[in-house]
């Protein structure tokens, strides 16, 4: 049923003032997936895209490297505060117009004309490459995970990047058949949250009591060590480059947002989801990287391990036995594919809501729901192929591809910079959902603008000075193909069909 008066479709949209205050977009499933995510999967589902405690298992060292273990624990606690306020502006957001367009949509329904279409289109194209970054980083990671293991088991085996790239495809294969049922992978979303949890949890517990006698590092190390090795000059670079590591921990806070059509009552359940990832992901990731500090007592053995994994080098250290650091690092494993399945389901309902509105070429083709499967599995299809081609970065430079893991970061921030601006310039006059803080509201748009720039600019800069082909920042690169391509798709196509479909067609 539809709360509020119908609004104008975007073609008849005026300049500012055209959206009712008061008005909020329920969205019917009839228009896409008809299956229902509970409110406790959809959780699940936007907790195990992020699953912020595996973003520190994975790449704990990068941190730790390069300013030294404060880096990670401070700069947790200040992710946490910054993506929270984060976490409430976009709830604001969904909750008056969810969507599975997500920003997209909430772009083209509070800019003015005259830049609605080409600004909905930019931050559509940053937030399909967003999800892309997602899958093919994190397919990568599990196959690392895999292969670092038979490494530890077998010292001769040869740790290339082309079987970690082949591991990667399939992996990305038995997610995109689980993702083949909406009712299987919304169950094994449920089972996922309550793997990765349970896996965390006893992770913290068994590693400290594992450490034999004194072989644990010092408090001082833990909460007062700025150990600037990131070859800036100035500290406070140092520092900022190991952020890095804390903010992959909360990204890609919008997952749930691309899932507002297949869940009851999306306006109130939506935020519910955005806020309760922040929430937990700090509870579960804080302890565990005190725990990780705590225990890593060997730094240059854990950085440069055979294996290639660090996390599989300190579990051997710390349980002195191959075998149980083999177990250690298959639940680790297994919580990291569940986090797979949810990836996936996150870029095909992104590419399907984009492709509904013609965001993509071909997109009648894209924007289909298979009647059986009742999952946009033509979109679905398309985003895992697109994720096998940009996995091939790996093969081609490693170091290369260690920016896709900064583009998990930066390309979902930019799809928040203009939504935010726009809703404050729209102040009173723009829908309004059950969740509105008011005057915090807009503190928190104004603190999750400045923190997007903030994170754009610096995670831009070289990882480590000077700057060498080992060691080169490629994001800036990325967001050059981006341009390029999405210009060349604008001009010839995009900005003469990109527009919402009719308001009738998304709302009951």
């Amino acid at each position: 049923m539809l709360s509020g008066t119908k609004a104008k479709d975007v073609g008849e949209n005026t300049e500012l003032g055209d959206l009712s205050k008061g008005d909020a977009f329920d969205v019917p499933s009839s228009t896409g997936p008809r299956g229902k995510f509970s409110t406790l999967q959809l959780i699940g589902s936007a907790y195990t895209v992020t699953n912020s405690w595996l973003g520190i298992a994975g790449a704990f060292t990068a941190g730790v490297t390069a300013a030294g273990s404060a880096s990670i624990i401070y700069g947790l606690i200040l992710m946490f505060v910054a993506n929270i306020f984060v976490a409430f502006s976009l709830s604001e957001l969904v909750s008056a117009m969810p969507n599975s367009g997500g920003q997209y949509y909430w772009v083209m329904r509070l800019a003015p004309k005259r830049h609605a279409r080409p600004l909905a289109y930019a931050t559509g194209i940053c937030n399909i490459l967003s999800a892309y970054c997602v899958c093919a980083s994190g397919s990568i990671v599990v196959s690392s995970l895999v292969m670092s293991s038979v490494k530890l088991s077998y010292e001769n085996f040869d740790l290339t990047p082309w079987r970690i790239y082949l591991g990667a495809v399939g992996l990305n294969i038995m997610a995109a058949i689980v993702n083949l049922w909406q009712k299987v992978i919304s169950r094994s979303i449920f089972i996922g949250l309550w793997i990765s949890l349970l896996v965390c949890l006893g992770l913290t517990i068994a590693l400290p009591a594992a450490t034999h006698g004194h072989a644990h590092t010092t408090p001082k190390f833990i909460f007062a060590s700025l150990d600037n090795n990131s070859g800036w000059s100035v500290d406070a670079m140092a520092f900022i480059m190991g952020l890095i590591n804390p903010n992959y921990a909360f990204a890609v806070l919008d997952s749930a947002t691309h899932l507002a059509e297949e869940t009851p009552d999306p306006a109130r359940n939506v935020p519910k989801a955005i806020i309760f990832t922040v929430v937990i992901g700090f509870i579960t990731a804080f302890p565990f990287a005190c725990m990780l500090m705590y225990t890593l007592t060997d730094l240059p053995a854990v950085v440069h391990t055979p294996t290639g994994t660090p996390l599989l080098e300190l579990f051997h250290i710390v349980f002195r036995s191959k075998t149980w650091a083999l177990v250690a690092i298959s639940f680790v494993t297994m919580a990291y594919f569940f986090s797979l399945l949810p990836q996936q389901a996150y870029q095909s309902r992104l590419c399907w809501a984009f492709s509904r509105d013609n965001g993509l070429p071909f997109s009648g083709l894209w924007s289909q729901i298979h009647r059986t499967s009742d999952v946009p599995l033509n979109a679905h299809l398309l985003s895992v192929s697109i994720v096998f081609l940009i996995g091939l970065i790996y093969i081609a430079s490693t170091t290369a591809f260690q920016s896709l893991i900064t583009g998990v970061v930066v390309f979902p921030y930019l799809t928040y910079l203009a939504p935010c601006i726009y809703s404050l310039v729209r102040g009173e006059d723009q829908p309004r959902g059950p969740f509105y803080l008011g005057v915090l509201g807009k503190i928190s748009k104004i603190i999750t603008i400045v923190f997007c720039l903030f994170a754009i600019i610096m995670y831009s800069f070289p990882y480590q000075m000077p700057v060498t082909n080992s060691n080169m920042n490629y994001i800036t690169v990325l967001y050059g193909i981006a341009f390029v391509l999405g210009s060349i798709d604008w001009f010839l196509r995009a900005r003469y069909t990109f527009s919402l479909v009719a308001d009738s067609e998304h709302m009951l």
